[in-house]
């Protein structure tokens, strides 16, 4: 029994033994088998070296004939390069390979150049190895070159810039069509046995040399003649392109007409030695219909366009001696005051305005422009620089614009001067100059710069033409740039905009208002002066409980108030009245309050307190009985009342305060109506003494005095005039606008109101 199992050990290891040699053999011949599937050779067509394609980590990839060292890729594509320049296009999934030749290695062998293949003109140029490319076509020329962006010199290690603008942005998608266009030339076609000028030898039949050619409509493609039947005729060039790399090797590719078919376009290399010695290839390929969108496009298409320095979401309303200035409507060249000012206002920061009166204020008008003094409509500012920040673009129209493009689009006039000669002046439509913090990444003011803008009319799509010239300093104010030698950090080019984006433009000065031309908060008004004719009032304001307090607060208003009728009126202040057992007694204008005689405020029971209205509407607290003072005077404190009895009775009228400031409502709720513009003629007859109706001066905690003053004009319209003192002179009055004759006729009889304590409704219209 002992051999017999042992037996069967020795068989069951046998076949375990032979299952796992089965195992390895299987696994062995995977891995040869698919190393043989996965691995496939090429051979370069130009100089006959062999490459592998072999799959690795499950991607497939171009090997040395070693099988172990990888080629080289570009950055752009992905392509492998072979040592001969050529180019194998590998798909990583399925291991299928396309060769990209350079053309030049297949001149005398007995290859042809035909349809499905591609092949490069010159060795493919990534975009890390080009220092300039220079192209010239029917819109001008344009050069893009590295260089060092502080000193602006060429530099194989810096950025792209465009040659001649080097502050103007460019978009960087097309730009690396632009690169990829010029520095990989792939051809699919070689023109078999080109046809040559049987003169000159030259490819001209292909438009790859300059002639004289007729001239056709670039709509009908008919050709144009002149009155007497003859042809109209024109000088072509074709477009070309130099491409330098950063070891200063250079590329040049004529780029001739367009294919019939309108495939792509015929081209020719030129090969450009060190000494600059130029030789022509002897051949004529076919580039792809692309190249007609980026070596034959105007520099206009590649340029981001750009109306003022960039600004952000966060600085755009930071802007300092903002002014609009527009073609006055009879003003003609040689008018000496050409433009009309139209709005000036400056941004004041929320560090400066905060616990002021401005607080709520971010902007201001300027002194000395026509809307100083009124208030500025924040809202409607903020829709006109968000304008200038994100205006909607049609395109950038011109890059480098001569003064002859100026005209064009409306930006200057020409004119002769006294020798005849031409002359151009710079007089746009309108004008938009301000000034804008440049600040460094820690917030902190580094430079300041000032937007020259110059606008356009309309034009037929109801758009606006814009130029733009920038001026830089630093925190100094010293310049950044030489201005007297032209270097302007401007924007260089001539945009379109959409009209919608401007439409301030087209304001009226009541756009820029805001309407409400009194909103100071009562507790910063100091005094109020109402000067008519045949009456006149003055409110004295005190915000402060005592000598002592430095708070402002209009909780503690009290009004100092007499007029030319005679009337003296102190409004009701809180009062203290001390009982015969210590005890104080605070009447105030709506409550009364009880304290011990060492602060403790005690409580007031119902059956000493009440709650009652007064004639004002107001609910304030009265006492049911007399404060039985330690002088022996009794207080009595009703709804409107504060009667004392003593020697002498003294009554004092509760509510006063409030009725105050249902008077200053008046004052808060007046608008202005709309602009009423008046000519010097009009202005010498109706802003006049005996046209016054009303002078109203208000004037602040701060020590600023606003004057309004209004004067007849209709039945209805009074016109406002305003003028500011801060301290140095009453400023000249600012105006254009009317309100209406029944609000002032109110200012003065709620005055008179308030004098002979009788309601008043503010809202009401007289």
């Amino acid at each position: 029994m002992r051999k017999k199992g042992t037996l069967m050990k020795r068989r069951t290891t046998a076949i375990i033994a032979a299952a796992v040699a089965v195992t390895l053999l299987i696994i062995a011949l995977v891995v040869v088998l698919n190393n043989v599937v996965n691995v496939k050779a090429v051979t370069d067509k130009a100089d006959g070296s062999v490459y592998y394609i072999i799959k690795r980590d499950g991607i497939y990839a171009l090997y040395d004939s070693d099988k172990k060292t990888m080629m080289p890729k570009d950055e752009q594509y992905g392509y492998f390069e072979g040592r001969s320049g050529t180019l194998f296009d590998v798909d990583g999934e399925t291991g299928e390979c396309e060769q990209i030749i350079l053309a030049t290695l297949m001149e005398g062998t007995n290859e042809e150049l035909g349809f499905g293949q591609r092949f490069l003109i010159f060795p493919h140029i990534e975009k890390a190895n080009i220092l300039k490319l220079e192209v010239f076509n029917s819109n001008g020329s344009f050069t893009f070159k590295r260089a060092n962006t502080e000193t602006l010199e060429e530099d194989p290690k810096g950025s792209f810039i465009i040659d001649g603008t080097p502050f103007t942005s460019y978009d960087q998608e097309l730009f690396a069509s632009l690169y990829v266009s010029a520095g990989y030339t792939l051809t699919t076609q070689k023109i078999e046995d080109p046809i040559k000028h049987p003169e000159t030898g030259d490819f001209r039949e292909y438009g790859l040399v300059p002639e004289t050619r007729k001239k056709a409509d670039p709509e009908t493609g008919e050709y144009l003649k002149n009155e007497d039947g003859s042809f109209v005729y024109e000088e072509y060039t074709p477009a070309y392109y130099v491409l330098t790399d950063t070891s200063g090797n250079k590329y040049k590719v004529i780029i001739g007409d367009m294919l019939v078919t309108g495939g792509g376009y015929y081209a020719q290399y030129v090969d450009i030695d060190k000494n600059g010695n130029e030789t022509k290839r002897d051949a004529v390929y076919v580039l792809g219909a692309d190249v007609g969108d980026t070596m034959l496009a105007p520099i206009e298409k590649f340029v981001t366009p750009e109306l003022t320095y960039p600004m952000t979401m966060n600085t755009y309303f930071d802007v300092e001696n903002f002014l609009i200035m527009s073609k006055k409507a009879d003003a003609t060249v040689d008018s000496e005051d050409y433009y009309e000012d139209i709005v000036a206002f400056t941004y004041d920061d929320l560090s400066l305005r905060e616990n002021t009166i401005k607080a709520s204020e971010p902007y201001h008008f300027l002194a000395g422009y026509g809307l100083a003094g009124f208030k500025a409509s924040s809202d409607n500012i903020d829709a006109c620089l968000q304008g200038l920040y994100t205006p909607a673009y049609v395109e950038v129209t011109k890059l480098f614009p001569t003064m002859d493009d100026m005209v064009k689009y409306g930006i200057a006039v020409e004119g002769v001067d006294d020798k005849g000669e031409k002359i151009y002046d710079l007089l746009p439509e309108h004008m938009i100059t301000f000034n804008f913090d440049v600040l460094d990444e820690n917030g902190k003011k580094e430079g300041t710069v000032n937007n020259v803008i110059y606008i356009s009319a309309l034009n037929e799509d109801g758009n606006r033409y814009a130029y733009t010239e920038i001026y830089e300093t630093d925190k100094n104010g010293k310049p950044i740039l030489d201005y007297e030698k032209g270097l302007i950090r401007s924007t260089n080019m001539i945009v379109e905009i959409e009209g919608h984006s401007l439409e301030f433009l087209n304001w009226d000065k009541y756009d820029w208002i805001n309407s409400s031309y009194i909103s100071l908060n009562i507790a910063f008004c100091d005094q109020i002066i109402l000067d008519a004719p045949n009456y006149k009032a003055i409110f004295d304001l005190k915000n402060q409980n005592d000598a002592s307090s430095e708070a402002i607060s209009s909780s503690l208003l009290t009004v100092h108030a007499t007029d030319s009728k005679g009337n003296d009126v102190t409004t009701f202040a809180p009062k203290s009245y001390e009982d015969k057992n210590g005890n104080i007694w605070v009447v105030s204008v709506s409550d009364v309050k009880c304290y011990s005689p060492t602060g403790t405020e005690l409580k007031i029971d119902n059956k000493s307190a009440y709650y009652d209205y007064n004639v004002m509407g107001t609910q304030v607290r009265v006492l049911h009985g007399a404060i039985e003072c330690a002088d022996g005077r009794r207080v009595y404190v009703s709804a409107d009342e504060v009667k004392v009895q003593g020697a002498e009775t003294v009554t004092y009228v509760r509510y006063d305060t409030n009725l105050f400031r249902q008077f200053y409502k008046t004052l808060l709720y007046a608008s202005i109506s709309d602009s009423y513009e008046l000519t010097p003629e009009e202005k010498a007859t109706k802003i006049t003494e005996a046209n016054r109706l009303l002078t109203l001066t208000v004037k602040d905690t701060e020590g600023t005095t606003y004057v309004y003053t209004f004067y007849y004009l209709t039945s209805r319209k009074a016109y406002i005039t305003v003028a500011v003192d801060t301290g140095e002179g009453l400023s000249e009055p600012s105006g254009g606008f009317y309100v209406l004759n029944a609000r002032v006729e109110k200012f003065i009889s709620d005055a008179q109101r308030f004098f002979a304590l009788e309601m008043i409704d503010s809202t009401a219209k007289n």
